[in-house]
């Protein structure tokens, strides 16, 4: 398959195991699913690879790509992630330097309270569990984080299947941090207080210049798009 097909042409979705480390081929009927590029479709792990399988299934007569989050970012890992490994692994990385935990407010006293009582819990996670003191400050402007923390960073995104990597990235972008995203993938933050960290600045502007419908509408959709990203990673 070239491209996203426009209407159902198949009857049975089928997944083939391929290799002895388990990874799966998705089959709609006997032809062979491959990405946009024309790469084929080879999946990490079985669990992705029914999720994929449920997606195709569960299409109508005219196939909606917007209903298959995990094909779409099995996609994108295969053609997008993996042909620029080192520079997405860098970009990634380089949100270290300029993590959105180590940027605090010094008014109003509420939001620097706020800010204290829950990133100053990840700064510390990220000294003792991942090797990566970090440095606070106060403002936006850029200062640059100790280089030892950043090649401590390096080392745990190198890690990462392309697949992993793929959900990471998404994380990161989303919410600005590395370490709320390494938080996230390392189980040290459950989802909900992941994203509470992230939208501390947003959720306190709401709450005292009121709701903006379209930036909410927004905000959801990368919600959304979060959740769907850690979803992804533990079944990469």
């Amino acid at each position: 398959m070239v491209e996203w097909p426009k209407k159902r042409f198949w009857e049975k979705v089928s997944t083939v195991c391929v290799d002895e480390v388990n990874h799966y081929k998705v089959y709609l009927d006997q032809r062979l699913l491959n990405t946009p590029n024309k790469k084929p479709l080879i999946l990490p792990t079985k669990e992705m690879a029914n999720l994929v399988v449920l997606e195709w299934k569960s299409q109508g007569d005219k196939v909606d790509p917007l209903t298959m989050p995990y094909t779409r970012s099995a996609n994108s890992a295969i053609d997008k992630v993996a042909p620029q490994i080192e520079e997405i692994r860098k970009l990634v990385t380089d949100y270290g330097d300029s993590d959105l935990i180590c940027y605090r407010a010094d008014r109003p006293k509420e939001l620097v309270r706020r800010q204290e009582q829950i990133w100053s819990n990840l700064v510390s996670w990220s000294a003792s569990e991942l090797n990566s003191p970090l440095n606070v400050f106060e403002g936006v402007v850029y200062a640059p984080q100790p280089v030892q923390s950043i090649l401590e960073f390096e080392k745990q995104v190198s890690k990462l299947n392309i697949f992993q990597l793929c959900a990471l990235y998404d994380l990161v972008t989303i919410s600005g941090s590395l370490v709320i995203s390494l938080a996230v993938i390392k189980n040290f933050l459950d989802l909900n207080n992941a994203w509470s960290a992230c939208q501390i600045d947003e959720d306190w502007q709401q709450e005292n210049w009121g709701v903006d419908e379209v930036e909410n509408v927004r905000t959801l959709n990368r919600k959304t798009a979060f959740f769907h990203a850690a979803s992804f990673y533990k079944v990469s």
